[in-house]
Order: C-alpha cells, then sequence, then structure tokens
C-alpha cells in the first residue's frame, strides 16, 4: 500500500515540476492560442479553450442540456488538432479569420469550415427560453439553467 501511494505522489509531482512535460507534447498552447474562443449556434454557448499539458476544455452550455468536457490537442504545422473529438479531426488555425478568431476546418459540429471568435459565453436561461448565449470571462449557465 505505501510503495502504491509513493508512486502515486511521485507521478503528480514529476507532472507538476515547473517548465517539465515528462507526459511529452507541448505544456503550453502556440502562440494566438490562449483564452477562450467562442462559436456562435442558436440556443447554445459553445466555448473553447486550448489549456497546458495539451488539454483542450469544451464548454457547450444548453438550457435543455449542460456539455462539459476535456479532450487532448496536438500540432501539426500552425494547427491545432483535437483528434479524439471527431472523424475527420476539427482543425484550428488562425489563417482566415478575423479580429484575432480562429478558423476550424473541418469544425467541431459539422464537416464545414467555423469561425470561432475571441472570447468566452455564457448562456441566460430565463424561465420557459430557448436560451441567449452572452460575452463573458468564463463559460456558464445563469438564470436558473441547468
Amino acid at each position: 500500500m505505501r510503495r502504491s501511494l509513493f508512486l502515486a505522489w511521485a507521478l503528480v509531482a514529476l507532472a507538476n515540476l515547473p517548465g517539465c512535460n515528462v507526459f511529452g507534447g507541448s505544456s503550453d498552447p502556440p502562440s494566438g492560442f490562449e483564452g477562450w474562443y467562442h462559436l456562435d449556434r442558436p440556443g447554445r454557448a459553445t466555448s473553447v479553450t486550448f489549456s497546458s499539458y495539451n488539454l483542450a476544455e469544451v464548454r457547450d452550455l444548453g438550457c435543455d442540456r449542460v456539455l462539459n468536457g476535456e479532450t487532448a490537442w496536438s500540432m501539426d504545422g500552425d494547427a491545432v488538432l483535437l483528434p479524439q473529438w471527431t472523424t475527420p479531426t476539427p482543425r484550428f488555425t488562425q489563417e482566415g479569420s478575423p479580429d484575432g478568431g480562429l478558423v476550424a476546418n473541418p469544425g467541431m459540429y459539422g464537416s464545414g469550415s467555423e469561425q470561432w471568435l475571441p472570447g468566452a459565453t455564457c448562456l441566460i436561461c430565463p424561465q420557459g427560453d430557448a436560451g441567449v448565449a452572452v460575452a463573458c470571462g468564463a463559460p456558464s449557465v445563469l438564470d436558473g439553467g441547468l
């Protein structure tokens, strides 16, 4: 038992060493991919951020259903990929995006191109309404949502 606890502690300690990523890959998102990005979708607030240690956080908020998930990201040239999300793999680039956003081609929610704009979105869920997406600092459901 002690050996197992020590091994678990050692792995956590190694993974949290400053500047190290013992599990491989990049430890931080590439320049220009920091922060939250959102996709305008009717009745939903959909946001993504590319976090440290090749982990993307996805917040797909609806008044009827909230989908919060995490998935691995990887690099392919100047693109960030989400290989575990769907097939074909969503491919995010800065090329062709206005206002510092991202373009996903193919997108996360279809085979076409998607414009992801800077910043997160929250969802306001008034009683009996489908919901209204609004800009916010960190994605959440407001006003009596789930």
